[in-house]
């Protein structure tokens, strides 16, 4: 379906951008299935995201995790003892790597280990594909952690990313909702009339529940706090209940993922502008130039 607005009513609102995320996110999940099942929620998304962007991976380098903890709280993310929490897990799941200092062995560093690097590296490679409409995506592991950390820094400083709409954050800040509003945007089609709510065809939540290691009650929930807020409701349709999601909900949703492919397409130009540097061991290479057809894409509709 050729998109031109996100101004458009029902299922219009989802620019093709946003429905290849949400066709990506699942396999993704399978990829990295132990991983994705821990770091379930947006908060933890953040979470995570922030020490990637602090604990830069250099030589074993890594960030105290009470400054971590620190601006995590500065930024409304989390509290102190929330993130300490979650960090202390994410060591444990073997996720997570601390290093104690040369100078003072009081101190310890902590650092993103490699499963989780690879989980987010694979997370920006689907991205970058996105963005670049199935381009040539075989950057290096250098190049693709550049192309992260510029878009974990750019999103980080977007407060409307951090803090979306309160219907965003309704499916997004419910365990596992990331994947189902993946899936049921994935199962969309339009309403018959200009008016109408597109619905989900084919969502069935035994089968949601076993494709993402949900409980049925999880999913019941979530679908249910959606309704009652007024985002989703059950409709029957020739004699069959579907899911149907409200419009406006889903120009949310559009405009909330436009601002994370946003910040990817801009970390791509600087990338590609940025001038080559002299060959070391490990010389990060700029990427290759995004396509001129990305300068005018429907994303900047999204962030407008």
């Amino acid at each position: 379906m050729s998109i031109l607005s996100a101004d458009h009513r029902g299922h219009e609102n989802l620019l093709p951008e946003v429905c290849r995320v949400a066709a990506g996110n699942p396999a993704l999940f399978r990829r990295h299935r132990r991983f994705l099942r821990f770091v379930d929620t947006r908060q933890k998304w953040l979470l995570l995201h922030l020490l990637a962007e602090m604990a830069t991976p250099v030589a074993g380098r890594g960030i105290a995790a009470n400054w971590a903890a620190e601006r995590a709280a500065a930024l409304g993310i989390a509290s102190r003892n929330t993130s300490l929490a979650f960090f202390a897990q994410l060591q444990a799941y073997g996720f997570l790597v601390r290093h104690t200092s040369s100078g003072d062995r009081r101190i310890k560093s902590i650092a993103l280990a490699e499963p989780a690097r690879e989980a987010l590296r694979d997370w920006t490679r689907m991205l970058v594909s996105v963005v670049t409409g199935g381009g040539d995506t075989a950057l290096s592991d250098d190049e693709i952690d550049g192309v992260y950390l510029a878009t974990v820094s750019a999103l980080l400083a977007d407060r409307p990313w951090i803090t979306p709409p309160l219907d965003i954050a309704l499916t997004q800040d419910m365990r596992g909702g990331w994947l189902v509003m993946s899936d049921i945007v994935c199962r969309l089609v339009p309403a018959s009339d200009k008016d109408g709510w597109p619905v989900a065809k084919g969502l069935a939540i035994p089968a949601l529940a076993a494709a993402h290691g949900l409980s049925r009650s999880t999913l019941y929930r979530l679908v249910r706090c959606a309704v009652d807020a007024g985002i989703m409701a059950w409709q029957v349709r020739e004699g069959e209940s579907l899911l149907a999601v409200n419009p406006y909900h889903l120009g949310q949703h559009a405009r909330w993922v436009g601002r994370l492919l946003s910040a990817v397409r801009t970390a791509l130009a600087e990338r590609s502008a940025a001038p080559r540097e002299d060959p070391s061991p490990r010389a990060i290479e700029p990427c290759p130039v995004v396509p001129s057809t990305l300068r005018t894409s429907s994303i900047d509709v999204l962030t407008a």
